[in-house]
């Protein structure tokens, strides 16, 4: 696998070579896309001669907005979004475009992965979700990357076998997976089973899985009913041996990108627990 970190978090910088030059410095050989737009013709030529030489694939493309939007304009706003992202994306022959399936709640707050609706968890929701990766799939026709949506559990796709019905249903060569294990520990039964939640996502979206992400989860300390935070990997229950082995199968180059930290020793923490895991079971970072 390729090991990597969304190090524009706590770099503060666009410039492709100063996340070259972190990336080499930090050990990573996978990162996602420095901010640039599809119109920027120049910098994405940069972009991608400077991750090149480097050695450094550009693991995602990300476009965190809301496909199922209520509001009319807005929805179209954003789908138009997650196009020009794909279409950058596959520009840059980055292994996928990153976003979520959506949420009937009216939000643009992925960062927290809020959405919550009823209506998500409906057939006219599968259907919806259905329809817009189809168009956007069909409007831009990628052909050296994917387009990967990312579990969560207030939405639609909250676990491997309903991303499985979705592929089926959707059934086009640029729909892939972008996985996300520590998005579906979302109940007891889940948290207390993490080898045999990661087991089944492998099981039935390994063929399809393009990329993964590192986070972690525990169970919220001070909370009266079932609560689950995201925490560092290595600090919650996810078993990050079985997933460093599955992903290891699949190919050398999976991107694992550690996200959502806000400091570079963070990073650093997390970069070396992992290291320590993969060295166990016998994974190349």
């Amino acid at each position: 696998m390729r090991l990597g970190a969304t190090i524009g978090d706590y770099l503060g910088a666009a410039d492709p070579d100063a996340h070259v030059a972190e990336c080499r410095r930090q050990g990573y050989r996978a990162a996602p896309c420095p901010d640039v737009s599809i119109d920027e013709t120049e910098s994405i030529r940069h972009i991608k001669q400077a991750f090149a030489r480097a050695d450094i694939v550009i693991a995602e493309v990300a476009a965190w907005v809301n496909p199922l939007h209520p509001d009319p304009d807005q929805r179209r706003k954003n789908l138009n979004t997650i196009a020009e992202t794909l279409a950058l994306a596959d520009e840059l022959e980055a292994v996928c475009c990153a976003t979520v399936v959506g949420s009937f709640d009216g939000s643009d707050n992925w960062d927290s992965h809020v959405g919550q609706h009823p209506r998500n968890f409906t057939n006219d929701g599968f259907d919806a979700v259905v329809e817009w990766v189809k168009r956007i799939l069909d409007e831009v026709k990628p052909r050296r990357t994917k387009l990967t949506l990312e579990m969560s559990p207030w939405t639609l796709l909250d676990g491997p076998e309903i991303y499985l019905a979705l592929l089926k249903a959707i059934d086009h060569p640029g729909l892939a997976v972008h996985l996300d294990p520590a998005n579906a520990v979302r109940d007891p039964r889940t948290y207390y089973a993490t080898t045999e939640l990661l087991n089944r996502c492998f099981d039935l979206l390994g063929p399809w899985i393009r990329s993964c992400h590192a986070k972690d989860v525990h169970y919220a300390l001070d909370a009266r009913t079932v609560a689950i935070e995201e925490v560092l990997p290595g600090r919650g229950v996810l078993d990050y041996r079985t997933y460093l082995s599955r992903i290891e199968r699949l190919s050398p180059d999976t991107p694992l990108i550690i996200e959502h930290l806000a400091t570079e020793p963070e990073y650093a923490e997390v970069a070396g627990f992992i290291r320590g895991v993969a060295g166990q079971v016998g994974a190349t970072i």
